[in-house]
């Protein structure tokens, strides 16, 4: 391995120590609200340094074809250890800033799309289904104005009918008629009775 394939691999195993520290910081801030002892947080933490190593080893591969040294972990150590000592505030308060920053922006996007899309399509929604009511309000009282018009005239016939039948035949019919709702409300009665 020549000398300037080892400087880069050293340079780029400290950027990657850097990385490491930033990502773990960035992990704790987003996760730093969690049960430690779950399933979920043994698989979190496996995922996450499952990508940091499968990164580490791809920037590796880039650098010297993979080949493992000792400087390699010495040099990550180091990267690490600086990133700690020299950027790790600078990072957590840009980190801060960049987490308010996309917050409001993501606020301000959902209240966008509040107002241009959702709303308008409830409001749309809202519209069609009161003019179907009153559609069906008018179509209703269209059929039952039709329906007196219509038989109206059969009325008038079943009218003068009436008046051509003889008297005795009128009371038998009424007569007739008061019998069969006095059966329908002994019938009431007894289910009354029987439900009882």
């Amino acid at each position: 391995m020549s000398l300037t394939t080892q400087f880069v691999t050293i340079l780029t195993m400290l950027a990657g120590g850097m990385f490491v520290g930033a990502s773990v910081d960035t992990f704790e801030r987003f996760f730093h609200n969690r049960n430690k002892k779950s399933l979920l947080e043994i698989i979190y933490q496996l995922l996450f340094w499952l990508i940091q190593a499968a990164f580490l080893f791809y920037i590796l591969y880039l650098a010297n074809y993979g080949e493992l040294r000792v400087y390699v972990f010495v040099a990550l150590a180091c990267g690490y250890a600086s990133y700690r000592a020299l950027f790790q505030n600078l990072y957590l308060k840009a980190l801060e800033v960049i987490i308010r920053v996309v917050s409001a922006i993501l606020r301000t996007l959902k209240k966008i799309i509040y107002h241009l899309v959702i709303w308008p399509i409830k409001s749309m929604i809202f519209l069609i289904f009161s003019l179907l009511i009153v559609v069906y309000k008018i179509l209703l009282k269209g059929i039952i104005l039709l329906f007196l018009v219509v038989f109206y005239p059969i009325k008038l016939v079943f009218r003068l009918i009436w008046r051509l039948v003889p008297k005795n035949m009128k009371n038998y019919l009424r007569h007739l008629a008061g019998f069969l709702d006095k059966i329908k409300n002994t019938m009431s009665k007894w289910k009354k009775r029987f439900n009882k």
